[in-house]
């Protein structure tokens, strides 16, 4: 079924040849980091988000017991 399969893009004759002006000297670096905001700490996010997941967690439950309870 080569009908329903996307076609490929064509390929450039030198792929990095934009990294590199006319005289051969490089432009920019593909190992410079973007300058950003960077990500908060990975290890905090995580605690983060299981602490929301934990009390929303906990808060289905002490609802769903009240009304339990309350029946």
């Amino acid at each position: 079924m080569k009908i329903l399969r996307p076609r490929s893009k064509p390929k450039k004759a030198y792929p990095n040849s934009d990294r590199f002006g006319d005289d051969g000297r490089r432009i920019y670096s593909a190992y410079a980091g973007a300058d950003g905001k960077k990500p908060a700490n990975r290890r905090k996010q995580h605690r983060r988000l299981m602490l929301l997941a934990g009390a929303s967690v906990a808060a289905v439950l002490s609802a769903l017991f009240y009304l339990i309870g309350a029946g």
